[in-house]
């Protein structure tokens, strides 16, 4: 009891120090893990549509359609001010709305309340920026890959942990549904008391950090005087805004790889939304379904796979398109296949592998945006990017699944989203095929012919002959000077160097990532890029969608 006491108090004094980069990291992987234990998530349908009497058309027209909105409307406001305002009151704002939902679950049964609920999870959900945006903040660009690997590890055994659990009760008849909403909404009670426990950001140390990131660049630019107040800050982080959407979106390798990341988020989150309502209707009503084992299977997968991809690290940058046009044309065949099968373990086997690639691929996706960043507004990038992922799913909610609009029967609906993952992976292909064309054609263009290399190594030698013949001509020396004169010139002709340097010209031109004759690390050409620390010096990244 001595031996904890004194932990407590040393981590205490450390705290009061403003030394929390002693367990920071420990306290986001505990913080990422508990507001992750969703006991309810695995039975959330079977509970609104047998303890809330809420019918299936009731759910996928008139209540689910408030999430998508809300969210979309919720995003702009949030990822213009999560830099703004140094992300720990978007932090608030997303378990606080977390919490809200659930309360709306546990304590209210009319169509309204559901409404307000989910309308306030997508609230909850567009967020998450706030986190992703604080991780990135916190550590140098050399560490995202493995704080962000262990973060969504965390996120995803907290995931698997609640899953595991809610199944057991189930089966061995401890609780019911509600039960388990019950759980989870005094689980997300403990996760705000941790979300309160983690340090603020001090706009004083974002502006130390821009100070220190000019004074390194080898620029003669003159910049601008660093605020000296808050509300020079906030003025000063405004007017950035535009310059850095323009600096960021001018990569194309971010850019590329926020388009897969919208997409892909936009066909989860309809996926994710829809799915339970799918399987129950194939669930026989007296079954015990075993919904939970299959979220704890996929949540363990991903994470494996999650963990493997930091052991074993990969040129993203040669092969990265390549990866997206397979796992997508995958998730295709598994959105097809869940769609039209009535085996409930084939359900089951798309259901989980479709989401396990999902986890892994846009962890990879988050960490290859953010180490080619060359501004601090993480919140602005990965806010934009979840912003048009939601328009998109917006669009599709209207058109595909809202009484509005066409108002599909589920069935139909995902082979809609198959479709669009299918036309994801050819837009890829197009990209690849594009890429390969160009670089053979740059190829044949600047690769001469050995004869012709010859020939422009000797025309150098003769107009460097010529000029120095030229000088001695012009100089008052004597014949026997002139001569010698000459002779030192020649031997300083070296058709060698000339043509090496010819080819070394060339080679440079071609673009790395086509080069398929290497391997280089995945994180070679990082030094070409400008870095720069974030301005937070705290907080968590609860990266996974809650109702992802």
């Amino acid at each position: 009891m001595g031996r904890f006491s004194d932990s407590i108090s040393r981590v205490y004094l450390l705290a009061k120090q403003g030394q929390w980069s002693v367990f920071l990291p420990a306290l986001l992987v505990f913080y990422s893990f508990i507001k992750e234990i969703k006991v309810a998530d695995p039975f959330l349908y079977k509970y609104q549509s047998e303890f809330q009497n809420l019918t299936a058309a009731t759910l996928n027209g008139e209540i689910y359609p408030y999430f998508a909105y809300a969210c979309l409307i919720a995003t702009v406001p949030i990822f213009l001010f999560t830099d703004i305002f140094l992300y720990k009151p978007t932090m608030y704002l997303e378990v606080l709305g977390q919490l809200a939902y659930r309360f709306a679950l546990v304590f209210r049964n009319d169509v309204l309340s559901q409404q307000i609920g989910h309308a306030l999870w997508g609230i909850s959900t567009a967020s998450d920026v706030g986190c992703y945006s604080y991780i990135y903040g916190i550590f140098e660009k050399d560490q995202y890959r493995k704080i962000t690997s262990w973060s969504r590890a965390a996120i995803m055994s907290g995931r698997t942990g609640g899953y595991i659990l809610a199944q057991f009760l189930i089966l061995a008849h401890i609780g019911n549904y509600k039960t388990l909403n019950e759980i989870t909404f005094y689980i997300l009670c403990a996760a705000v008391v941790f979300c309160f426990l983690l340090p603020r950001v001090s706009w004083r140390q974002v502006v130390a950090n821009i100070g220190i990131e000019q004074s390194k660049k080898k620029s003669h630019k003159i910049y601008a005087p660093l605020p000296t107040s808050f509300r020079e800050y906030v003025l000063y982080r405004l007017r950035k805004l535009k310059s850095d959407f323009v600096t960021i979106y001018s990569n194309t390798f971010i850019l590329k790889w926020s388009f897969w990341w919208a997409m892909a988020v936009c066909m989860f989150l309809q996926v994710n939304l829809y799915a339970q309502t799918l399987l129950g209707q194939v669930q026989v009503k007296d079954d015990n379904p075993l919904n939970g084992f299959a979220d704890a299977a996929y949540t363990f997968i991903a994470t494996v796979f999650i963990l493997l991809t930091y052991s074993f690290p990969i040129n993203w940058d040669k092969w990265g398109e390549i990866v997206l046009v397979m796992i997508s044309t995958l998730d295709a065949v598994f959105l097809a296949l869940f769609s039209q099968t009535n085996s409930v373990y084939l359900m089951y086997f798309c259901y989980i592998f479709y989401r396990s690639f999902y986890q892994v691929m846009v962890t990879i996706a988050q960490w290859n945006i953010a180490r080619k960043m060359v501004t601090d507004s993480y919140g602005l990038v990965f806010g934009v990017d979840y912003f048009i992922a939601l328009v998109m799913q917006s669009l599709l909610t209207v058109i595909v699944t809202d009484t509005r609009g066409l108002g599909m029967q589920v069935r139909d609906a995902f082979l809609v989203y198959a479709g669009l993952h299918a036309l994801i992976s050819l837009l890829f292909s197009v990209s690849i095929v594009y890429s390969i064309i160009s670089y053979y054609r740059n190829k044949g263009k600047v690769m001469p012919s050995r004869q012709t290399t010859v020939k422009s190594a000797r025309s150098a030698s003769t107009r460097k002959l010529s000029e120095s013949a030229k000088k001695v001509s012009m100089a008052q020396e004597p014949t026997e000077l002139s001569v010698t004169t000459i002779a030192g010139q020649l031997d300083n002709v070296d058709i060698h160097s000339t043509t090496s340097e010819r080819g070394n010209a060339e080679s440079i031109s071609i673009a790395s990532e086509l080069n398929f004759n290497t391997d280089d690390d995945f994180e070679s050409d990082e030094d070409d890029f400008m870095t720069t620390k974030s301005s937070a010096m705290a907080a968590f990244f609860s990266t996974s969608f809650n109702k992802m």
